[in-house]
């Protein structure tokens, strides 16, 4: 072997070597990661028991998810940092945020279930997140709209 083929081995030895470390160190960096551009607790009144805003958030606080079980609520969600959680007629789930995008009247939102089905594939879930007042959300995804108030603090209750 002449003394240019070892200089050139150790060379891509070398690089190689910087090539693992600097994978090695930048895969150790956290990813930056998005969070949803609402938070807090969300109730959606069930359409065949109407009732209003305060009413709703009241059987959340005094029932909990038994609500969403006994139709008084539609749906239950939960936002908090970069998950979901969701409960609609006694199906409990969560989802992560893969991406919140901003657009004209809303978010186009991409999560992924937390939950895996066959051979370990997530299928992602898209749907429009529309912030109509600070206390009122629609999410719209393929064919239907619902409506969430916000469940919590508000002030002093009505009498």
């Amino acid at each position: 072997m002449r003394a240019s083929d070892k200089d050139a081995d150790k060379r891509t030895a070398n690089l190689a070597l910087f090539v693992s470390l600097a994978w090695l160190f930048l895969g150790s960096l956290p990813a930056v990661a998005d969070v949803y551009p609402v938070n807090g607790v969300w109730a959606a009144p069930h359409p065949e028991f109407p009732i209003s805003a305060d009413e709703a958030c009241f059987t959340v606080k005094a029932v909990g998810v038994e609500a969403v079980a006994r139709k008084s609520i539609a749906q239950i969600v939960i936002f908090t940092g970069e998950k979901r959680y969701t409960v609609k007629s006694n199906i409990q789930s969560s989802h992560t945020l893969q991406s919140a995008k901003l657009t004209d009247g809303g978010y186009w939102i991409t999560e992924l279930p937390a939950e895996r089905r066959r051979f370990w594939f997530r299928q992602k879930v898209i749907y429009f997140l529309a912030i109509v007042d600070p206390v009122t959300l629609e999410i719209r995804d393929n064919s239907r709209r619902t409506r969430f108030v916000k469940c919590g603090p508000r002030g002093k209750l009505r009498i």
